[in-house]
């Protein structure tokens, strides 16, 4: 009976964990960027079921009763979310490989695909947390032109009118990817930093990645409709499991009075 209480319990808490990531999933469906994350499921220790304790069918193998089910929080799902259109010179969508580098006040590197960034007083591109833009400057910020305009084409050249009409090549954009993406660590709010000693390679020195988009944003990819039918089949998992725990208490209370 035990057991049994226990195999309940491991059930409700694997649904519990997967329902927390369904509402992570639908808090942030709108949100730039966002990578989902997928959840597997975990068999718990196998106990054998002996001829002793049950009558097992001569066909049956490996007979036995698991002790319960655990989730892990298997891997980030990288899949490019819908790419839109969005207003401001700075907000950029890689179509493809890549990722664009950010980096914190504190001089650390991370990766990031919402590509959200705006242009300060100082003409340093930064997101909304004043993470700077990984960039190769070809003009200092402070000797950038004053005003809007600016133009950032497929490979990341970020251009602007000079004094005199002509144009002037400001920088450009790096992106940055990882052998495997799997290599990445998540730090929150759809950033991740590469993990020490594994390579990290970047579009000034190597081929292969994707072309970046002005004016425009990558959107979550969160399929809603999946989410949802997520959703209702993990209430029903958790409805199942506590009704087995509240069986298996009946069934305790049972042989108590008896006893």
């Amino acid at each position: 009976m035990y057991t049994g209480l226990n195999i309940g319990k491991s059930g409700m808490r694997s649904a519990q964990k997967v329902m927390d990531n369904t509402a992570d999933q639908i808090a942030n469906s709108t949100t730039e960027g966002y990578k989902k994350k997928q959840v597997n499921f975990s068999q718990l220790l196998m106990n054998e079921i002996g001829d002793n304790q049950v009558e097992v069918s001569a066909n049956a193998q490996n007979s036995g009763i698991n002790a319960g089910s655990k989730t892990v929080f298997s891997k980030t799902d990288f899949i490019q979310g819908n790419i839109v259109p969005s207003a401001g010179d700075f907000h950029l969508a890689v179509e493809g490989r890549g990722f664009f580098g950010v980096v914190s006040p504190e001089g650390e590197m991370m990766l990031t695909r919402n590509g959200g960034f705006h242009k300060n007083a100082d003409n340093s591109i930064t997101d909304d947390n004043g993470n700077l833009l990984a960039m190769e400057l070809f003009v200092p910020y402070d000797q950038w032109p004053a005003g809007e305009g600016y133009s950032v084409s497929g490979q990341g050249v970020v251009g602007s009118k000079d004094d005199e009409g002509g144009y002037l090549e400001l920088g450009r954009i790096i992106l940055y990817s990882p052998g495997n993406n799997d290599e990445l660590v998540s730090v929150g709010e759809g950033r991740f930093i590469q993990q020490p000693g594994l390579p990290l390679y970047n579009s000034a020195e190597d081929e292969g990645f994707g072309e970046i988009r002005q004016r425009m944003l990558e959107g979550s990819n969160v399929d809603m409709g999946k989410t949802m039918a997520e959703m209702i089949v993990t209430q029903r998992v958790y409805q199942v499991n506590a009704k087995s725990v509240t069986t298996a208490d009946d069934m305790l209370d049972v042989i108590n009075t008896m006893v």
